[in-house]
């Protein structure tokens, strides 16, 4: 795999029903026969192994996976012409989604939202502030929030974008908080108000860095063009340049974490809208980091993606998920699909200034996210270095 990220076998902990749920929800989100579904999945994980892919045995013999691997793997096998189950279900499934949701007349969204913490190995002892992405008030036309937390014993605090609750847990107790919401999005801002320019061309922000390597990088790419057309250049050489998909954060070096994506030619959403901005705001381009959920109805998953202040447009809109849903750019029908532009989603962080903070648990240095079908929904685990949940969200639109 041409990418500097590597694979050890320590990353190889999650159990193959729940690699195969994950590819499942990728892969086969509008399918009914899911016992066929698996079925496919399974064989395509078997070519996978044979091609390469790691697999962690235990002395029982069952199979262990590093869910970041797997979806390396079958991306690259597929932007290389080696297997086609990318283009087929993944690549598929992605367009079907955004045509779902284009479909549907505009009007309010109703979301169910619950995480549940996962306290069973955790001794009882001080109150616990747990924390809750929700919408932002001034990107929601409509906005219901309704609250909850657990029966008893319990504070809940709503604020804007965040539910705070505290509690005591109990030995072994899990503690689910959640939200019942009712909203209509709204697009990011017009120019009218032209922004703080300071606020968003900072050189050092969060992810957002700008070292030399990618300021040189901009400079090379954009040169001396207006803005629209540097834009268009660092859109492009992304699309041509990078992988879209999930990385091991503690791969990462925190000083110049930009600098990895740079070397690696791969990222995940959330670092490919931070490496865009960077480039941006090195061109001199105000620009933003923001986060929340898509609002397709079978898969309403967590997502990043970046905002650029355009003289002519105001904010715009631009979202890496392009890559795949373009196939890697080679579709130019999609190449440009979220160029300037993006659907309806819920918005929970708009950068700096707006952000959800700590979740209210300790997160491990080595974690992944699983995102898999359940019931009405998605369920979102964050899991840690042995596979066991931190903490699990799940995620419904009606």
């Amino acid at each position: 795999m041409a990418t500097a990220l590597t694979f050890e076998d320590r990353y190889r902990t999650v159990d193959e029903d729940r690699v195969l749920d994950t590819l499942l929800l990728l892969g086969w989100a509008f399918c009914d026969d899911t016992d066929h579904a698996r079925t496919t999945a399974q064989e395509a994980l078997d070519r996978w192994i044979e091609c390469g892919l790691g697999v962690r045995l235990d002395p029982t013999g069952r199979r262990f996976f590093d869910p970041v691997e797997v979806v390396h793997s079958l991306k690259h096998a597929g932007t290389v012409g080696r297997d086609d189950f990318w283009q087929n279900h993944y690549v598929t499934t992605s367009r079907q989604l955004v045509g779902d949701l284009a479909a549907k007349a505009d009007g309010p969204v109703t979301l169910s939202l619950r995480r549940t913490y996962n306290f069973r190995n955790t001794s009882p002892g001080r109150a616990k502030r747990l924390r809750l992405a929700l919408p932002l008030r001034d990107r929601c036309d409509f906005l219901d929030i309704r609250p909850h937390g657990p029966d008893h014993g319990a504070t809940c605090v709503l604020g804007d974008g965040r539910l705070d609750v505290q509690v005591q847990p109990a030995a072994g107790e899990d503690v689910t908080i959640g939200a019942e919401i009712c909203f209509r999005p709204r697009p990011a801002s017009d120019a009218a108000n032209p922004p703080d320019r300071d606020l968003y061309l900072r050189p050092d922000e969060g992810l957002i860095k700008l070292s030399d390597p990618i300021a040189a990088l901009a400079r090379r790419l954009g040169g001396d063009a207006a803005p629209d057309i540097a834009v268009r250049a660092f859109w492009d050489f992304m699309i041509d340049e990078f992988l879209s998909g999930p990385v091991h954060y503690d791969q990462i070096g925190i000083d110049a974490p930009l600098d990895w994506v740079l070397e690696a030619r791969c990222c995940d959403c959330q670092l490919g809208s931070a490496f865009f901005v960077a480039l941006c705001r090195a061109h001199g381009i105000p620009a933003r980091l923001v986060s929340g959920h898509f609002l397709y109805r079978r898969s309403p998953t967590l997502h990043y993606w970046s905002e650029v202040w355009l003289d002519n447009q105001g904010w715009a809109s631009f979202d890496f998920m392009s890559w795949d849903l373009s196939m890697g750019g080679q579709d130019p029908a999609w190449r440009d699909h979220f160029f300037g532009r993006v659907d309806a989603r819920m918005i929970t962080q708009c950068l700096p200034r707006a952000f959800t903070g700590s979740v209210g648990v300790t997160i491990p240095p080595t974690w992944r996210i699983l995102q898999t079908s359940r019931g009405d929904g998605v369920d979102i685990s964050l899991i840690g270095p042995d596979g066991t949940s931190i903490y699990n969200d799940h995620v419904a639109v009606s």
